[in-house]
């Protein structure tokens, strides 16, 4: 990140508006952790998932952090290890990763694997072990269907969610994540030179089910070492 974008999100930070956000997201955090018996925080080395994750631990420091992995072929290992580094450098003592087969099995060719085996599976087992909050980090800024899923309070599974960043804008994560100094993936800075902060974003590289997102055009100019299937383990 280039000194004037720092700056920009340094002077966000000193913000009422900002210091606000941050206050609400705390508060709605200890209230979920009051009326339930057991959370975790959902951790996918994004940056919103980031700032979640560093809010969550200042109210309990062992808590289970769930981060799912979608294999080489959309996550490179260099990818991949930063975002397990970045959670060790969060503070994270519990972390729990969860992945499928088929991402080894299917390569690309891998589809919603995540709603079969997420969503549809695991979720439903860590109810049963008795996880009953599942911290998320969606924001209603990021698209007209997360905005509308929250409106309705529309969980994806069994186990209710709580959404501490739900009204945040792009400004106050990357103001907050600067702020604490917290590690993000270095993604974010080679895409923000193409696109601005404002839409940067961390997905699955080389994933068909983000190209209405113009990932294609994105990871076909940043991302090209990894294209070809015989690169996914560099």
């Amino acid at each position: 990140m280039n000194q004037r974008w720092r700056r920009t999100f340094s002077e966000w930070a000193t913000t009422e508006e900002h210091q606000q956000a941050v206050q609400r997201a705390h508060e709605r955090i200890a209230e979920a952790l009051t009326t339930h018996r057991r959370a975790f925080v959902s951790y996918s080395g994004g940056k919103d998932s980031t700032a979640l994750v560093h809010l969550v631990l200042q109210h309990e420091p062992e808590i289970m952090v769930l981060h799912w992995d979608y294999g080489r072929a959309f996550v490179p290992y260099a990818v991949h290890r930063a975002i397990l580094d970045n959670a060790t450098a969060l503070g994270v003592k519990n972390l729990r990763m969860e992945t499928s087969a088929d991402y080894v099995r299917l390569g690309r060719k891998a589809q919603n694997v995540m709603g079969r085996h997420l969503i549809g599976r695991l979720l439903p087992a860590l109810a049963a072990e008795g996880y009953d909050l599942d911290f998320v980090g969606l924001r209603a800024e990021e698209s007209l269907k997360r905005r509308r899923r929250i409106e309705a309070r529309r969980m994806v599974s069994v186990i209710e969610e709580c959404w501490p960043l739900w009204d945040w804008r792009w400004l106050d994560v990357w103001a907050y994540i600067v702020a604490h100094n917290l590690p993000y993936l270095w993604l974010y800075d080679s895409r923000a030179r193409l696109v601005g902060y404002e839409l940067a974003r961390f997905t699955t590289l080389f994933d068909g089910e983000f190209s209405a997102l113009g990932a294609d055009a994105l990871d076909n100019v940043l991302h090209w070492r990894w294209r070809n299937e015989s690169t996914w383990k560099s």
